[in-house]
C-alpha cells in the first residue's frame, strides 16, 4: 500500500486525491497517526502502534468528524494508554459490549416482569411510551441520576405524578434485577431520587352529572352508549370491558369471568352483573346475531384484537356536551363504588365488587359511608339539645 509522509493540515489533506487503490499518508508530527483514503475517497484517521509484539491498528474516525488538533490529541491519548500497558482495542470492544438500557429492560421483562409482576404488559406500555424514546438506546452505564431526575420531572409535569412515579419504579426495578442477577455491573442511577407525593383520585359523577352524562351519551352511537353504560353498571376497567367476550359471561348466574391474564392484579376477577347490565348484554347479543356479526366480543370493532378501539374520542365529545373537563373514563368505575358506599355497602363488599386486591384501593370510599355517622351525630345532637333546652 502506497504511503507518504506530510505535516497534517486541512489544506494539505484536502489536496489529496483518491487513487485506483487505497493508500495512506502519515503525519510527521505524531508517529503512527495516518489518514487512509479509499478509491471512492472515503477518508479515515487511524493510529498504528506496537503493543506486546503486535501492531495495533486503531480507527479514530472519519476525516470530516474531527479537526487536525482533535485527531492528534486522540492519537496522543492512545499512545499514552499503550505506554501504560493498556490495549485500547480491548477497552473499545468492552464499551461496545456494554448493554443499552433497552437491553437491560428486555432481560428484566423476560426473566422477571413477565412471570412475576402483576401487570407486565402495563409496565411494557409505560416503558415503550415514556422511557425507551428518551434513554432506551443509551448505554446503561452512561445514564446519570440527573437524566433520570429530569425524566421524572418532565413526565410529572406533562403526564401526571402517578405516571412519573411509575416510570421511576420500572427503571429502578430494571437496574436492581439486572445487578442482582449479575447481568450487568454498575450503579443504579435511581438511588436517592424522591418520588412525587401521590393523592388518590376520588372523583365520581354526582346525581346531576349522571343526568347530564346520559343526556350527552344519548347522542352517541349505540355501541358507545352501551359501552359507557356498562362501565358504570359493572365498575370494570376500560381494557377489560373493551375485550369482553360472550364466552366469559354466565347469563344464568349473572357473572362475568375475567381471566388472570387480563387483570391488573393477576387474579381471576368475577364481576357480578346487575339487571341493567344483563339487559344491555342480552340486547347486544341478540342484535349481533340478527345482524350476523360473527364476533366473540361484546364490542366488536377494528381494534388490533378484533374489538372496539379506545373510545376516548367518544368520551371527549360527551364531556364537551356536558361542559365538564375534569372527568375521566375511569371515574365511571369509581361512580359505581361511590354509590355503593352511599347506599350503605361495606368497604369489603365494595372491594369485592370492584376486584380490589389491596384494601387501600377501597379506602377512598370510606368517607362516603356516612349514614351510621350521620345517625350517631343526629342522636347525640338531639340528646344535647334536650338537655340544654330542657
Amino acid at each position: 500500500m502506497q504511503q507518504t509522509f506530510l505535516t497534517f493540515s486541512k489544506a494539505e489533506l484536502d489536496k489529496l486525491k483518491p487513487s485506483h487503490k487505497s493508500y495512506e499518508v502519515s503525519d510527521r508530527k505524531i508517529s503512527g497517526l495516518r489518514l487512509w483514503i479509499s478509491p471512492n475517497n472515503t477518508r479515515t484517521f487511524i493510529f498504528l502502534k506496537k503493543f506486546q509484539g503486535r501492531t495495533l491498528r486503531i480507527k479514530i474516525g472519519r476525516y470530516h468528524e474531527f479537526s487536525i488538533d482533535e485527531v492528534r490529541q486522540r492519537a496522543i491519548k492512545l499512545s499514552a494508554q499503550i505506554a501504560d500497558g493498556i490495549d485500547p482495542t480491548v477497552q473499545k470492544k468492552a464499551i461496545k459490549l456494554e448493554p443499552t438500557f433497552k437491553e437491560l429492560f428486555d432481560y428484566y421483562y423476560k426473566m422477571h416482569s413477565q412471570r412475576f409482576n402483576k401487570s407486565p404488559e402495563h409496565n411494557k406500555r409505560i416503558m415503550s411510551f415514556h422511557i425507551l424514546p428518551v434513554i432506551g438506546n443509551k448505554k446503561a452505564d452512561k445514564i446519570t441520576r440527573e437524566q433520570i431526575r429530569n425524566l421524572h420531572f418532565n413526565i410529572g409535569e406533562n403526564r401526571g405524578k402517578i405516571t412519573a412515579n411509575r416510570v421511576i419504579t420500572i427503571v429502578q426495578s430494571t437496574y436492581n434485577f439486572c445487578i442482582k442477577e449479575g447481568y450487568w455491573k454498575g450503579d443504579n442511577p435511581c438511588l436517592g431520587l424522591r418520588k412525587f407525593q401521590e393523592h388518590s383520585r376520588d372523583r365520581f359523577l354526582n346525581l346531576e352529572e349522571i343526568k347530564s352524562f346520559y343526556n350527552a351519551l344519548s347522542q352517541e352511537e349505540q355501541i358507545f352508549q352501551d359501552f359507557f353504560s356498562l362501565s358504570i353498571f359493572t365498575g370494570a376497567r376500560k381494557s377489560n370491558l373493551l375485550s369482553m367476550k360472550y364466552t366469559d359471561i354466565d347469563f344464568n348466574l349473572k357473572r362475568w369471568r375475567i381471566s388472570e391474564t387480563q387483570t391488573k392484579n393477576g387474579d381471576v376477577n368475577i364481576i357480578m352483573l346487575s339487571a341493567p347490565a344483563i339487559e344491555i348484554l342480552e340486547r347486544r347479543r341478540t342484535n349481533n346475531e340478527q345482524l350476523n356479526i360473527p364476533s366473540l366480543f361484546v364490542f366488536p370493532g377494528e381494534g388490533k384484537g378484533g374489538y372496539l378501539k379506545d373510545p376516548k374520542r367518544s368520551f371527549d365529545r360527551i364531556r364537551e356536551r356536558m361542559g365538564i373537563d375534569d372527568i375521566r373514563i375511569h371515574d365511571l368505575r369509581r361512580t359505581l363504588g361511590s354509590y355503593m358506599a352511599i347506599q350503605g355497602a361495606s368497604l369489603p363488599i365494595i372491594g369485592k365488587a370492584l376486584n380490589h386486591k389491596n384494601l387501600n384501593s377501597t379506602a377512598i370510599y370510606a368517607r362516603l359511608s356516612l349514614d351510621p355517622v350521620h345517625e350517631a351525630v343526629d342522636l347525640a345532637s338531639k340528646f344535647i339539645a334536650t338537655v340544654g333546652i330542657g
